[in-house]
């Protein structure tokens, strides 16, 4: 496999530090509020690299960690009047939720800071032992001048960053760029005894200690959205190589892109903030991690609302699809013959190579809807069924699970219960509309023919009577989708 390593600039291909293994750390989220579609965004992405590196062969130990002591969590507590631990558990538990609808599999590992304390401490006292942090009148800095790599994730020099840093005044640093290992605590925050002082840590330390503490020194891939490349990501090397004495930290870092709400980058502090729950509301959760997937993960993602109704097409086609491959492979067959086992073999080397591929999603999936076309074009031309459809299934399935787009199955099942548990309120709409149906009609029937009803009235220019069938249906909780392969309709619970 090929990937981008944002330390050497380059696309490269992936050593592990032991063959047939990959250790992997990925940052995780700072729960103080709803996770958003960038959350979203970043955990999808490791999501795909981690089961394309188990579908390639490899045993992948993932860790992620909750950043749940924070200056942003403690401000957040003291508004609610609870503790910052309570706090940053209620928006854990929301995110995991989150996750789960999204398809993300848990990480092997999930340390949290509280957790975490004596492995950090441990790490700031070989940091300075080794002089590379002093204590200062309100904590224990990290020296930035002192470590001669400082600015080689970035690319930029001290000096640089010194003239162009927005870096708050404090005069208990010796340099502006002196970043905070410790924190001394103030009263009422919560704190930990330390040899330096009562206190807390500061952010970077903390991903150093845990990823040192689950994966050791060398461990192959080290990813996070690309906002944490600096300072994060760059304190991070730091430090953690200066309690090394200049042993590597991480052979690969890899960062996912950025999402932009029109020209502007998404962020809590601007207030452009989609979360993922309200995503959830409108579109399933499978769709919401196709859409992600439609664009490389190191690529920026400008996001639109409308994008959605796309991936929900091709989501529903994907299920569709595999219904259609579940029904022929009930039909009595021998063997699969050597074409579709071709077709099948040339459709994986082409998958397989996309993902190889610094992950190109956008290329897998092209060759995932070329694949579906010609196994309906084949199938219309002649006989398919039996163990030639169950291969097809087979292999159809396996890249569903490598792209975590494999419940189709549940996603049908649910979508017609729903469907079913509106047969009252879709009677009374194809009343009022005057479609044919009859009193034995089952919901799917009623949706068909009020659908077909507005086909004929828009067929026959009568747009406002098409366009109240429309909202009529809205108005009970179905959304249709006009496209070019006819009319899709989501349901609201």
């Amino acid at each position: 496999m090929r990937i981008h390593d944002t330390l050497t600039r380059k696309t490269v291909e992936l050593v592990p530090r032991e063959p047939g293994k990959i250790s992997m750390y990925v940052c995780g989220v700072t729960p103080y509020a709803s996770a958003h579609i960038g959350h979203a965004r970043t955990a999808v992405a490791y999501d795909l690299l981690k089961r394309y590196l188990q579908h390639a062969g490899y045993v992948v130990t993932h860790v992620s960690n909750y950043t749940d002591i924070d200056d942003k969590i403690i401000r957040r507590a003291q508004e609610q009047g609870v503790t910052p631990l309570e706090l940053s558990a209620r928006y854990i538990g929301e995110y995991l939720e989150d996750m789960a609808a999204l398809n993300v599999l848990s990480p092997d590992i999930t340390p949290r800071v509280s957790e975490s304390i004596q492995d950090i401490i441990e790490l700031i006292g070989r940091i300075t032992t080794n002089g590379y942090a002093y204590v200062s009148s309100d904590g224990v800095y990290f020296s930035v001048r002192k470590f001669d790599r400082y600015g080689c994730l970035s690319g930029r020099s001290v000096d640089e960053m010194r003239s162009g840093a927005r870096v708050e005044v404090n005069e208990a640093k010796e340099d502006p760029l002196d970043f905070a290992l410790w924190k001394f605590a103030k009263p009422g925050e919560i704190s930990w005894d330390s040899p330096w002082g009562r206190g807390r840590p500061g952010w970077h330390i903390e991903c150093s200690a845990m990823s040192l503490r689950h994966l050791g020194a060398g461990f192959d891939i080290h990813g996070g959205g690309e906002d944490l490349i600096f300072p994060h990501h760059e304190n991070e090397i730091a430090q953690s190589e200066a309690a090394l004495n200049g042993q590597q930290f991480v052979r690969y870092w890899v960062h996912s892109g950025m999402v932009n709400m029109g020209a502007e980058k998404m962020s809590k502090s601007l207030g452009n903030v989609m979360t993922v729950r309200e995503l959830l509301e409108q579109y399933p959760g499978q769709v919401v991690r196709l859409y992600l997937l439609q664009t490389s993960y190191n690529k920026p993602l400008k996001f639109s609302i409308s994008g959605f109704g796309q991936s929900f097409t091709n989501y529903e086609r994907m299920a569709e699809f595999e219904v259609f491959l579940q029904g022929l492979a009930e039909r009595p067959r021998g063997s699969v013959k050597a074409e579709f086992e071709s077709t099948c073999s040339s459709f994986l080397g082409e998958f397989d190579a996309s993902l190889a591929d610094n992950l190109n999603t956008s290329r897998a999936l092209a060759a995932v809807y070329e694949f579906m076309t010609r196994v309906r074009r084949t199938a219309s031309e002649r006989s398919l069924g039996g163990s030639e459809a169950s291969r097809v299934l087979e292999v159809f399935r396996s890249t569903l699970w490598v792209l975590g787009l494999d419940q189709t199955s549940d996603y049908m099942k649910h979508k017609s219960s729903l469907l079913a548990g509106k047969r009252h309120a879709l009677v009374a709409v194809a009343a009022e509309v005057e479609a044919a149906v009859d009193d034995s009609s089952s919901a799917s029937d009623l949706l068909d023919a009020i659908t077909m009803k507005r086909q004929i009235v828009r067929e026959a220019g009568q747009y406002d009577i098409a366009d109240q069938i429309r909202e009529r249906l809205r108005g009970v909780g179905i959304a249709l989708e006009d496209g070019i392969d006819g009319v899709r309709y989501r349901i609201h619970g």
